[in-house]
């Protein structure tokens, strides 16, 4: 069997045009893709177990919503509840570190391009999902407009004042404030150990309260915009930004992997065997440690927060790199017989794809499949709620427009044929 694996990184990668042709883009990276990427012309590879582990942790996100109610009627799976909240949304902040660059701050032109390319996009994003979900919402649950008037004012305040379908916004408005914040930080310190020494400092000080009590809108006790929730996105953000220059051709090796999942396997029994206590629930800011009912120190439960996620997510890129493999078999008898595990992977890597139109679009699915009583199976729910998303973006991005907003008939009708199945070329 023929199966290419790059000798220098041993990344499985492909080019970023060839997948923004057959696949799609993640709607959050649409307007960086330019009219070169898309006339093939090689730009930047893209690391395809990257993409899976964003698949896994937005599965995971799917199941951590879906299994909430199950948990308040089955309390002995609270485990379970608590493990996948250890590293799903950390993933996330952890891996939007990795890309992160300097920029000149004196530079006006440098600095609105980072606005344009990294902000704008999921700004607008958010103020149009956040829209039509609580339209949906009103016509979904027959409420009045005056109240959805008052969801779509939250919509500028934010925080812990989103309700119902945008609770999950949390994500991108932390993730505007992180991404803003950490590139200041590694553009204005360029001393790496310094900037772990801030993260440090971030996780430390995001784990030294319970909640902040000084802001107060629409009787809820919360910061505009999570800006305290921020400060623990900006501590992960540093530390994938550094974990990702220090380590990135270590992050997938078998040496890396096993210990880690030794750990992390020995912290999952403990959780279940009720000796480990550890909530890291962050949009509510539930953060808590005790071992055998013991309360653990400040500085103990700052460790926690800064080292388990990190080791849960060198788990999932090691599963990620792992089932990533039959994608680069060459071989027409290899290929026909991991056909149907290749598909799924494929889906999983498409998932990771589009993270963002999921996040946003999953917990009204969820809500409709929930209220017409016809799917009763908690793993089907998931999948609906994650595949329904995931169709309508790569549609999206099939019929999406041009630059002078008008549609592409070639694209249409490229759609429109039957697609015949081109080998990657993985280097």
């Amino acid at each position: 069997m023929d199966f290419r694996v790059g000798t220098k990184s041993q990344y499985l990668s492909v080019n970023h045009a060839e997948l923004v042709n057959n696949l799609g883009n993640d709607i959050a990276t649409s307007s960086e893709v330019t009219r070169s990427s898309l006339s093939n012309k090689p730009k930047h590879k893209r690391i395809i177990w990257l993409d899976i582990a964003k698949g896994i942790g937005m599965f995971a996100v799917v199941c951590g919503h879906n299994l909430r109610p199950f948990v308040e009627q089955n309390p002995d799976f609270r485990y379970l509840y608590n493990f996948l909240y250890w590293w799903h949304m950390p993933l996330f902040f952890l891996i939007a570190g990795f890309f992160l660059k300097t920029i000149d701050l004196q530079d006006i032109q440098k600095v609105m391009s980072f606005l344009k390319k990294r902000v704008v996009p999921i700004l607008k994003s958010y103020f149009l999902a956040g829209i039509l979900l609580v339209i949906a919402y009103k016509f979904i649950h027959n409420k009045s407009i005056m109240r959805s008037m008052t969801y779509i004012i939250d919509l500028f305040y934010g925080g812990q004042a989103l309700r119902h379908y945008t609770t999950i916004f949390w994500y991108p408005e932390t993730y505007i404030l992180g991404i803003i914040g950490t590139t200041v930080i590694i553009s204005l310190i360029r001393n790496r150990p310094i900037q772990l020494l801030i993260a440090g400092y971030f996780v430390y000080w995001s784990t030294s309260y319970v909640k902040i009590t000084k802001f107060h809108f629409f009787g809820v006790v919360t910061a505009p915009w999570d800006m305290d929730v921020a400060v623990l996105v900006m501590a992960y953000m540093l530390l994938g930004y550094n974990l990702f220059h220090f380590c990135q051709d270590y992050l997938v090796k078998w040496y890396v992997f096993i210990p880690s999942s030794i750990v992390v396997g020995w912290l999952f029994l403990q959780l279940k065997a009720d000796k480990l206590s550890f909530d890291l629930f962050m949009r509510s800011h539930q953060i808590s440690g005790a071992y055998e009912n013991v309360p653990v120190t400040h500085a103990q439960l700052a460790l926690m927060v800064g080292i388990i996620p990190i080791l849960c997510t060198l788990v999932v890129f090691g599963i990620s790199r792992i089932i990533a493999y039959p994608l680069g078999y060459t071989s027409p008898r290899a290929k026909l017989i991991l056909a149907p595990f290749a598909l799924i992977v494929e889906t999983i890597f498409v998932t990771g794809r589009h993270s963002l139109i999921i996040m946003y679009m999953h917990k009204m699915i969820l809500d409709i499949v929930k209220r017409t009583n016809m799917i009763s199976s908690f793993w089907l729910q998931v999948l609906i709620a994650t595949l329904v998303p995931l169709l309508i973006g790569i549609v999206y991005r099939r019929f999406r427009r041009t630059e002078i907003g008008q549609w592409q008939l070639r694209d249409y009708i490229n759609f429109m044929k039957p697609k015949r199945r081109e080998t990657t070329n993985y280097k």
